[in-house]
């Protein structure tokens, strides 16, 4: 398997997972919210990989690598990876780690709601979709 092909099963793996706990009533909207994280950023390590880039093992980096070579490619929709890699970046810690917020914590179950994490596995299942057919 290439890296190309790996970092995709990854992400259709992830992203099949969080649709998987939708099914079967595994509402945990935090860990739906991370997984789709996840199965962005290893679609855009697909994407870059597959136009023989080197994936940073970097977060940030492969997300900004992903939207600045996306924007050139008329198969994909770079505005939306744009959108989706600054609201997927900006709440990646959110996800995981309580967050201070003055004298007490906000839990990651409460930085997105279950609405929220079922548009997001939605909108990183259109970016997988686009970018397998390119793989």
């Amino acid at each position: 398997m290439n890296e190309d092909e790996a970092y995709l099963d990854v992400a259709q793996r992830y992203i099949e997972s969080c649709q998987q706990h939708l099914t079967n009533g595994i509402n945990i909207q935090e860990v739906l919210g991370f997984k789709s994280y996840h199965a962005f950023e290893s679609i855009g390590g697909a994407y870059n990989s597959h136009y023989g880039h080197r994936v940073p093992r970097s977060h940030a980096m492969k997300l900004n690598m992903f939207v600045a070579n996306s924007r050139r490619d008329h198969q994909v929709n770079g505005r939306a990876v744009a959108i989706l890699a600054m609201t997927l970046n900006s709440m990646r810690n959110k996800y995981l780690y309580p967050e201070r917020n003055g004298r007490t914590f906000t839990c990651p179950k409460d930085q997105i709601s279950i609405t929220n994490a079922r548009d997001l596995i939605r909108r990183v299942n259109g970016i997988i979709r686009q970018i397998s057919r390119i793989i």
